[in-house]
């Protein structure tokens, strides 16, 4: 009975965390973007994110297998929108700016919101990052000097104050082709309607035009 009482209780908390993302608590500015994706590219999905917001986490898997499927046809902008409600947000931020500094962003990146549990809940995480940073191949001394740099923060912070220029106030927030999508699809079935659409219009932009 107390399993199956649980099990009501977290599709509950499912459900509110996708209508509502991760709610901002901040109000600064900001400006700049970041990962992902080839020429060629018909759509362009852009998506502020929080690594320690569980909503984030949950969409990372779907935009991974979009990136899959569509190929370069899709390119993916991932900007850093830590929350100041999320303790350890900016620290993380800071460790994925610190291995793209060695060419392993998305390696961080995926450790990041695969193990988002682990480290969110431990008191301390960055050991749990330098430990990560060892199992990716950095060199670590360089990852902690990186990690904790002025340059570093400033990266994610100007990433973020892109997004509060566009009015983004919760994570994730994404926008195709610079339009922001309101209501958060619940399934990859649902946001790849969704990009679908924006990839059906382009190509008959494209064919217009030839």
């Amino acid at each position: 009975m107390r399993a199956h009482i649980n099990k009501i209780t977290f599709i509950s908390l499912l459900g509110v965390l996708l209508m509502l993302g991760c709610q901002n608590s901040d109000t600064r500015l900001q400006a700049q973007s970041t990962d992902s994706s080839e020429e060629q590219a018909l759509v362009t999905l852009t998506e502020y994110s929080d690594y320690q917001c569980p909503a984030c986490a949950y969409f990372h898997p779907i935009v991974e297998k979009l990136k899959e499927d569509y190929g370069n046809k899709l390119k993916v902008i991932y900007n850093d929108y830590p929350l100041n409600n999320h303790q350890f947000a900016m620290l993380a931020a800071r460790a994925a700016e610190s291995a793209r500094n060695q060419g392993k962003f998305k390696e961080m990146h995926d450790m990041l919101f695969q193990n988002q549990r682990q480290w969110s809940s431990s008191g301390n995480p960055q050991p749990i990052f330098v430990n990560y940073a060892k199992k990716i191949g950095l060199d670590v001394n360089t990852f902690k000097a990186d990690l904790n740099a002025a340059d570093t923060q400033k990266a994610v912070l100007d990433e973020k104050g892109q997004g509060m220029d566009r009015g983004v106030d919760s994570t994730p927030t994404f926008y195709i082709n610079g339009e922001k999508m309101v209501n958060l699809p619940r399934t990859y079935k649902q946001f790849k309607a969704q990009v679908d659409i924006y990839m059906e219009e382009a190509r008959k932009t494209a064919h217009s035009g030839n």
